[in-house]
């Protein structure tokens, strides 16, 4: 199985993934950001605030960025 990279992307810079999860494909992959992403907001949100403007790009093992997810595409708004 192939591994991914998560790296978060925010206004201050970018958190590289260093280890990576071993997953059964891309689709894997997604599910996986768009879980983290939602982890993240919802830590964010016990502090008081939100910022949909970041991302979490998803790279092979080989560094080739394959998508990215933004924060925005995480969470539905109603």
């Amino acid at each position: 199985m192939p591994w991914y990279y998560f790296d978060v992307v925010e206004g201050h810079g970018i958190a590289e993934d260093e280890d990576g999860l071993e997953l059964a494909d891309a689709e894997a992959a997604r599910r996986e950001a768009l879980a983290g992403a939602r982890g993240i907001l919802a830590h964010e949100v016990q502090g008081g605030r939100i910022d949909l403007s970041w991302r979490i790009e998803v790279r092979t093992e080989n560094g080739e960025a394959l998508f990215t997810v933004p924060f925005g595409e995480a969470i539905e708004i109603a």
